[in-house]
């Protein structure tokens, strides 16, 4: 036997095994992805009680008519209502919270519409990594009976944590998405027992500043940093719209129009070190503009500006940080961001001017 033949003998069944190996892998990855999505459509459409949600604090004050705040958490921490409801003399509905994305509040507004005249105001809290989400359906299914629930499709998503790797698994690739179904499961399950329970621990959750600056993570080649980082950290892209939802968000501004509604397109102020992981802010905020552009009861409103609102107080922010995307203003900063806001469209709509003859087509 030469020894090209014996090679041949040892690579053969290497070979076989890796293709093999590459095939399992495949196959079980989609085979559980399509278990879990049939589980998880069962599941949430089970859900569906075709009743408008909303938190126990959701409307706040009185007033001339309604102003609706839409958002994610990120617009859960930023805007009072106390202060907006008297500096607008609105009564103010905030339904915002994680997961609610623009197909959630397309579909909210129609609901809110089949029980109440048009509101004056609409407020949307923007996020730079909003187009890349998908509303939660959890959410959804409280929403409309009539709202398809298809859960777990891999098709035109990512998983941002690592766009290489969720080309090759679909378990990867809607990972956040099955960590939701599983909370979601255990939270039903766990809910019997604890409201059976007398000792719920009630306290309330305490804020925390941004914390310091941590130590690196991977900079990508060729990325600039800055003299005063002293670390490293991982940037984060931009996926411009129309993206996940965006679609469903161009669906809302035009029924918004049709109505008559003056919408604020709100850009929240990010601590510096979140806008430096977000690094995209120029293209993130033309889209925006972009956006608005076709509709004239539209305006942008840009409070991510450092003459405008202060980026670098740690102590007006949490969960602000290198290398973190998701930024909340803290309950100090929450203050001064809705005293500035309330005081701006209050100038805005003065004399109770038609909202699509008084506003340029982006303020600060």
């Amino acid at each position: 036997m030469t020894e090209t033949s014996a090679a041949r003998k040892r690579w053969v069944p290497a070979g076989l095994s890796v293709c093999i190996f590459v095939l399992s892998f495949f196959a079980f990855d989609r085979l559980l992805m399509l278990g879990l999505r049939r589980s998880a459509t069962a599941y949430y459409t089970a859900l569906k009680t075709d009743t408008l949600p909303g938190k126990k604090d959701a409307v706040f004050g009185q007033g001339d008519g309604d102003a609706l705040i839409f958002g994610s958490s990120r617009a859960d921490t930023a805007f009072r209502q106390d202060i907006l409801s008297a500096r607008l003399n609105k009564r103010i509905i905030k339904e915002t919270g994680p997961g609610r994305f623009p197909r959630f509040f397309y579909y909210y507004y129609q609901k809110y519409r089949q029980e109440n005249p048009p509101p004056k105001i609409l407020f949307y809290g923007m996020d730079y990594f909003m187009f890349e989400k998908e509303s939660s359906l959890e959410d959804l299914a409280g929403l409309d009976k009539t709202i398809t629930l298809d859960a777990l499709n891999p098709a035109g998503t990512v998983n941002g944590a690592s766009p290489l790797l969720s080309r090759v698994s679909w378990l990867y690739r809607k990972k956040p998405d099955i960590d939701s179904f599983i909370s979601s499961l255990i939270k039903l399950e766990a809910a019997p027992a604890a409201s059976a329970r007398e000792d719920v621990d009630t306290a309330p959750v305490v804020e925390e500043a941004a914390p310091p600056r941590r130590r690196p993570l991977v900079l990508p080649p060729g990325f600039q940093v800055q003299a005063d980082q002293a670390h490293w950290y991982r940037p984060r892209k931009y996926m411009s719209h129309p993206g996940v939802e965006g679609a469903y968000l161009q669906k809302l501004l035009t029924v918004l129009e049709q109505d008559g509604v003056l919408v604020l397109l709100v850009i929240i102020p990010d601590y510096r070190s979140t806008n430096d992981t977000n690094f995209e802010q120029k293209k993130y905020k033309r889209d925006i503009l972009t956006l608005a552009r076709p509709f004239p009861n539209a305006v942008v409103l840009d409070y991510n500006r450092r003459d405008l609102f202060n980026l670098s107080d740690a102590s007006l922010f949490w969960k602000g940080d290198w290398g973190k995307t998701n930024c909340h203003l803290s309950y100090e900063g929450m203050t001064q961001f809705s005293r500035k806001l309330g005081t701006k469209v209050r100038t805005m709509t003065a004399g109770n001017a038609a909202p699509n003859e008084a506003k340029p087509r982006s303020q600060t």
